[in-house]
């Protein structure tokens, strides 16, 4: 048998596998999809290599949980490394796809006393901390990875009932936000974060926002900094460092104020911890006001209900934005040449709100060649937008097929478009764009996270990791990439959980 078998692996043609990367964690399963892999029962092997070692896998093992022609569903031992796999049967062998295994763990998130609150975006500094922020937070949540603890860090609360609102149970003002979206590690070091108040509030109480900035070695200990933004009802979402002017830029989505992308130099803004908002702020305010004022500048979105949500600073200084509720993405040039909008094409999700606000444009970042990518939430798909098209009026409308022509789409494998959303992407030092996906707190969903390779050839997806231990549907929210090993941490939003997964390696 087995020298028939070797007398095959010199030969090819037969069976195809046509997704050339896969990607799952160890215990998981992966997914083989092509033609020609005959059906179960036949004499067929998967040929595992791993470095210098090699396996053959029939399709009778019990490890096979399904054999197709067109698909294969092969079990992984808990201690799998990556290596290469190739479909062998009388037809010839096919061409090798790559395996790629991370080890999987996850830390536990204490409670905070007098919230249920869940992590929902994620940061990694050079130090090896993760800082996450949460929803319905009264604090925000490190990581210490030498030591695996995770450490609650009390949000500084001004005096009275609190500078927020919700209408969740009873229409009231809180010390708690809701909105937890925005987190990010600054060129100093600083942590920075977003405290976005009630969302979708419209009850009779003031809701305010406030930026949080955290210095995690300030001599004497972690010490706090308090921005807080004036006017009322702005529903901060995401925030970005803008390193051409070494300011803080952020999105307030509030529907009832409006849609703004706001900047300021938080070495000229002056921060309080325990300011309770019963004075105006008014006068820290420019509309926008000139670059040098030592103000908050707030720049109107044309649509005030676009619901602008996450952005990105360019080094040429330009502020690209996504609209969440508006069909679209944006470009700010601020001080200069106005906002151009970006509509991207009709949505595929079948959930209920895409199917009113449409697909969902979240989070934004920046290729490695300069484009600009995003993901859109409801329809679990990333999106490229050709930064060399950012001036061409072709790109500013649909055109007659309802596509955008700067525009190039991705939609995450096996989708479960009514179940399944695309919370946040992230790329990696050698350019994989990871995405995490989010589903309701429901049992039998599937979401995982995977990536899209650098040349865009390849979409892997894990299997499910509701197979994993824990309580609660596994769905995961923000991500973030440790940038000294390359270590990828996620939100895990119902488990209450911060995720980590590590590369295997093949064998020697």
């Amino acid at each position: 048998m087995f020298c028939g078998l070797f007398l095959l692996l010199a030969q090819t043609g037969g069976p195809v596998i046509s997704n050339l990367e896969i990607a799952t964690y160890q215990g998981g399963s992966i997914e083989i999809h092509g033609s020609g892999f005959g059906m179960s029962g036949s004499p067929a092997v998967l040929v595992w290599n791993s470095g210098a070692q090699r396996r053959f896998v029939p399709s009778s093992s019990p490890l096979i949980r399904l054999w197709k022609d067109n698909r294969i569903l092969l079990q992984l031992p808990p201690n799998a490394v990556s290596g290469s796999i190739k479909v062998l049967h009388a037809g010839g062998l096919s061409a090798a796809a790559k395996v790629e295994i991370y080890a999987y763990d996850w830390f536990d998130i204490p409670p905070t006393p007098g919230t249920n609150a869940s992590p929902l975006s994620i940061v990694v500094d050079d130090a090896q901390r993760v800082w996450v922020n949460q929803e319905f937070q009264l604090a925000f949540q490190r990581l210490q990875v030498s030591t695996g603890m995770v450490t609650g860090l009390a949000t500084p609360r001004p005096p009275g009932p609190g500078p927020f609102a919700s209408t969740i149970f009873a229409d009231t003002r809180s010390q708690m936000s809701v909105l937890g979206e925005g987190a990010l590690v600054d060129p100093m070091g600083r942590i920075w974060f977003t405290q976005g108040g009630g969302s979708l509030y419209s009850g009779l109480h003031p809701n305010h926002s406030r930026i949080v900035c955290v210095l995690p070695d300030a001599p004497g200990g972690l010490q706090f900094r308090v921005y807080n933004v004036p006017f009322d009802w702005n529903e901060v979402i995401g925030l970005t460092w803008d390193p051409t002017r070494n300011w803080i830029w952020f999105a307030q989505g509030g529907l009832a104020a409006g849609s703004r992308i706001v900047g300021f130099d938080p070495d000229q803004i002056p921060w309080d911890n325990n300011f309770d908002f019963s004075t105006s702020l008014q006068h820290q305010a420019g509309t926008p006001g000139l670059e040098s004022d030592p103000v908050f500048h707030f720049f109107d979105v044309p649509n005030p209900s676009a619901h602008v949500a996450h952005l990105m600073v360019k080094s040429n200084g330009d502020i690209w934005f996504t609209h969440y509720w508006g069909r679209a993405i944006g470009r700010l040039q601020p001080f200069s040449g106005g906002m151009t909008t970006y509509p991207v094409p009709a949505h595929v999700s079948r959930a209920l709100p895409a199917i009113v606000v449409g697909a969902g444009p979240w989070q934004i970042v920046e290729a490695p060649n300069g484009d600009i990518v995003f993901n859109e939430f409801f329809d679990a798909t990333i999106t490229r937008f050709d930064i060399t098209r950012a001036d061409d009026p072709l790109t500013w409308q649909l055109d007659a097929n309802g596509l955008n022509p700067g525009m190039t789409d991705r939609e995450v494998p096996r989708h479960e478009r009514r179940d399944e959303q695309m919370h946040s992407i992230a790329y990696d030092a050698a350019g994989n764009l990871w995405y995490t996906l989010h589903t309701a707190n429901e049992p039998g969903l599937r979401a995982a996270v995977g990536y899209l390779t650098p040349d865009w050839s390849q979409m892997t997806r894990f299997s499910p990791m509701e197979e994993t231990d824990g309580v609660g549907a596994w769905s995961a929210a923000g991500i973030a990439i440790d940038p000294t090993n390359g270590s990828i941490f996620l939100a895990e939003f119902w488990r209450k959980r911060i995720g980590r997964l590590q590369y295997v390696p093949p064998l020697p």
